[in-house]
């Protein structure tokens, strides 16, 4: 340990002592998890199991490529088309995924930024120095008065304060603080250390030096800092679901191609004649076709669109929820708030206004009263108080108790006419002794505090200058008025004063935090979504059940569970677990108890969500499934959670989650009308064969199918608004699948109709040919029946967009909020009859007459009608969705 003489740093180091702290010490800086760069970032994209799929499918084509130059058998004329189509879709999702995530990542550090702009009086060479926080090096000596933000741990060498240590430890109890004699407790980290003051807490009152023994990241706040930025990224629930289903296409995918190519096998082989000179030249322009084959039922296969739609969604999302105060810092949990059933709330700020106001007093007979008759109690309210009167004349400092009632003496004008001279000795609020107090030169002793911890010492009370004896009359009056106070979510406070022996009530000031306007409609939502609320609080029971009652957290007075911390201190996990259910209101909250809460909640299966501000709360915001840190909150508590809530708002919560399940809702139709296509083409693909029919689609057909059913109808369905009906549906399970009964039973309806009048279509089942192409020789015949088929397909899938969109028997349902939806459809169905008409080089069709354009657009209709029978069927049978 260095030795130093604690005399010298009473008057700071000199300029020269600074630099070269600065150069051997470094900064007073924590370190803050690195940002990535934008390249970082996108690499990071191609980790995505659809995007990986997509890879090999295009090195695939790749490699046929290659092979092509030296076995011309596996050259086609689409390849370069293909390859270009996969390749888009591949820089389209990583693309919008990156730009989104580096977007927040930009927008979460200007807040961190914004937030650490905060200064410090330092001594340098004897004279006061304002400076960043982030400008400190060790051992120089900083001015601590009350009000202050203590920026370094530190050892106090001059004076004395209080601090409160909440931020910390989460502990409203101050500690007392000493000047040191020597450098021994330097390096302490207990709390509790009379000597030592930590970063974050607060002087409460005050003043004195202190010399910086520790910066930056070897603070204990920058060591829980560093802890939680080490910990490894969780997976969101809704990439866990999507993993198990591109596994399963990947699957099917690859069985269908095997049959596609067993069967090509199959078939081939049988025409093959054997005539030995090109036997082998035919051999090998059957296995070059086999193998193109399967790479395009493959591709067939997987959804390209769907990890740009899950960027493009989450990208909307996130920018929808900037302009409402919401900045999404973590995509993944986000993404989990659709899952969420267990929301953890604090109170103050939240589910109340966050300002509290002196609303009344109650005197010892019982009496309520809006109005201060007494001058006693005008006096204990200014003189038993640590906030202090700004220059605009407004109470600052302290804690926001303080301020209310120092605020009232301001706005009724008698703050003045008390001195603080009066005072000998004052001690701000105490956790665990629940009051202030203040000792008085006449050796009076002011109390200001919990009504419950000193109702039981009081002998007389005081109106009108007179004192009384306090009976147990006087006790009962007393406690019913009080209870009914309570009732109207009063926090009370009694004013007491001890003197002669005597402990006398003064008066009981009611003072209230007002309930949020929007609480209780928001609480009405969030219990129809299927979501359990509990008010985690440190106020009392009395006062924390009315408020959780006004705000409509607490509705059944006989089965909903009301718990202090002793009593869940009490309850060991199992016992927890098993009344969890009821659980609501957890009253003088400790901050262990709410990652105990988290902890607790995880196990029995539920994904839950977790409000805080302080850097005790880092821990159990970084453990829940979703952390929602507030925007005045400290910026580790912002660091640790995955969503920060710059109003402090529960509505801005419920945003959140309705556009998190938006988002779920939008992938899953999305999938449904993906998967529709994609099984449709192999069915398609399987069954024409078997019938003769050798190439339903052309290669270049089905990349145009991938291309609009893909990327453009992503675009189309990641621009769906929310709806207020998603917050009428209990939540699904982290475990259930993403493909639901429901989803089954769209794709299998829908694929199932466009698979038989297709090949209806091809097998001449309609008599097309002779209503339709009477006068066609063979070879046109095919080609035009084919045209025929891929114009009905793409009008259908078009038709059935809609029936996607939508669970309910309404197709346009919020249609007007989503014209990007109408405009994609009117395109791709203007573009495909565009490419039927003039495209017929590229794409393998010929022009239709206006008769045949109309009957695939008529029987395409029929897919509408199909679908509503189909939800009908689905909600009577009460499949789930």
């Amino acid at each position: 340990m260095e030795i130093f003489n604690l005399e010298k740093f009473k008057n700071g180091l000199s300029e020269a002592e600074r630099n070269e702290n600065i150069n051997k010490y470094g900064l007073n800086e924590m370190s803050r998890k690195k940002r990535k760069t934008f390249f970082q970032i996108y690499l990071e994209s191609f980790k995505d199991i659809w995007i990986i799929i997509l890879l090999v499918a295009l090195l695939f084509k790749i490699a046929l490529v290659v092979l092509s130059f030296f076995f011309p058998f596996f050259r086609a004329s689409a390849d370069g088309i293909e390859i270009c189509s996969i390749l888009a879709s591949i820089l389209l999702a990583t693309g919008f995924s990156s730009f989104s995530e580096y977007k927040n990542t930009s927008r979460s550090e200007a807040l961190q930024e914004e937030y650490s702009k905060t200064f410090a009086k330092v001594i340098v060479s004897g004279n006061i120095d304002n400076k960043l926080t982030k400008e400190i090096t060790k051992y120089d000596t900083i001015l601590l008065q009350a009000g202050d933000k203590v920026p370094v741990d530190g050892l106090l060498i001059s004076g004395f304060v209080k601090v409160s240590q909440a931020a910390l430890n989460g502990e409203s109890r101050e500690e007392e603080k000493s000047a040191a004699s020597d450098f021994s407790h330097s390096l302490s980290t207990d709390y509790s250390s009379k000597h030592k003051i930590f970063t974050g807490s607060v002087v409460t009152s005050g003043e004195g030096l202190m010399i910086a023994t520790v910066i930056g990241d070897e603070t204990e706040i920058g060591k829980i800092n560093l802890s939680l930025s080490e910990e490894n990224e969780r997976q969101d629930t809704s990439s866990l679901k999507l993993k198990k289903v591109a596994s399963t296409i990947a699957k099917i995918g690859v069985s269908a191609a095997a049959i596609v190519a067993l069967m090509h096998l199959f078939i081939s082989f049988s025409a093959l004649s054997f005539d030995f000179s090109g036997y082998i030249a035919e051999v090998f322009y059957i296995l070059a076709n086999t193998l193109m084959l399967m790479a395009s039922v493959v591709i067939m296969a997987v959804p390209e669109g769907l990890p740009m739609m899950n960027s493009l969604v989450q990208s909307m999302n996130t920018e929808s929820m900037y302009k409402k105060n919401i900045l999404v810092t973590h995509k993944a949990a986000f993404s989990d708030s659709a899952y969420m059933d267990v929301l953890f709330t604090d109170k103050t700020g939240t589910v109340t206004q966050g300002v509290l106001t002196l609303c009344g007093f109650i005197n010892a007979r019982g009496e309520f009263t809006k109005d201060i008759t007494d001058d006693i109690i005008k006096k204990s309210i200014v003189l038993n108080n640590l906030a202090k009167v700004s220059s605009t004349f407004k109470a600052i400092g302290s804690n926001n108790m303080d301020r209310a009632l120092l605020n009232y003496a301001i706005e009724h004008d008698f703050v003045k006419d008390y001195g603080r001279d009066e005072i000998v000795e004052i001690s701000g609020f105490d956790s665990e002794k629940k009051c202030s107090t203040a000792k008085l030169k006449d050796g009076s002793t002011l109390y200001k505090g919990a009504s419950d911890y000193i109702l039981d010492s009081i002998t007389h009370y005081e109106m009108n200058g007179e004192v009384f004896e306090f009976g147990n009359e006087d006790r009962e009056r007393l406690l019913q008025e009080m209870k009914t106070q309570m009732n109207r979510s009063m926090k009370l406070l009694s004013v007491v004063i001890m003197r002669d022996g005597k402990t006398i009530l003064i008066s009981v000031l009611c003072v209230r935090d007002d309930v949020r306007s929007d609480v209780v409609e928001t609480m009405d939502i969030l219990r129809s979504a299927g979501i359990q609320v509990i008010m985690v609080t440190g106020d009392g029971k009395h006062t924390a059940v009315s408020i959780a009652r006004d705000a409509n957290i607490v509705c059944d007075d006989e089965n909903d569970l009301i718990l202090s911390h002793d009593e869940l201190e009490k309850m060991s996990d199992d016992e927890l677990k098993a009344n969890f259910s009821r659980l609501r209101v957890v009253s003088r909250a400790k901050p262990l108890d709410k990652k105990r809460l988290v902890l607790i909640a995880q196990e029995a299966g539920h994904v839950c969500a977790m409000t805080g501000d302080g850097v005790n709360d880092a821990p159990a915001l970084k453990a829940a499934d979703v952390g929602f840190a507030m925007g005045d909150g400290t910026a580790v508590a912002q660091e640790a959670g995955d969503v920060v809530i710059l109003s402090n708002s529960l509505t801005s919560i419920k945003d959140c989650i309705l556009n998190s399940r938006t988002m779920a809702r939008s992938v899953s139709n999305f999938l449904i009308f993906q998967l529709t296509v994609n099984i449709t083409t192999l069915l398609i693909n399987i069954i024409c064969p078997i019938l003769g029919i050798l190439e339903p689609f052309t290669i270049v057909q089905v990349l145009w199918i991938n291309l609009i059913m893909d990327t453009l109808a992503a675009i189309a369905f990641g621009s769906e608004p929310p709806l207020e009906r998603y917050m009428k549906k209990k939540p699904k399970k982290r475990e259930e699948s993403i493909i639901t009964p429901y989803m089954k039973s769209a794709i299998a309806t829908s694929a199932c109709f466009i698979s038989f009048v297709s090949i209806s279509i091809l097998s001449n089942l309609f008599h097309t040919r002779e209503l339709l192409f009477p006068t066609y020789n063979s070879n046109a015949l095919f080609l035009c029946v084919r045209t025929l088929m891929f114009t009905f397909f793409i009008y259908a899938v078009i038709f059935n967009s809609f029936n996607t969109r939508s669970e309910n028997v309404t197709i346009f349902e919020g249609i007007s909020r989503n014209k990007r939806f109408i405009f994609v459809m009117l395109f791709i169905a203007i573009m495909q009859t565009f490419i039927i008409q003039y495209g017929g080089v590229w794409f393998g069709t010929q022009r239709l007459e206006i008769k045949a354009l109309l009957f695939a657009l008529l029987l395409s209709l029929f897919i509408l009608p199909v679908d509503v029978i189909r939800k009908c069927i689905v909600k009577k049978c009460n499949i789930s969705n």
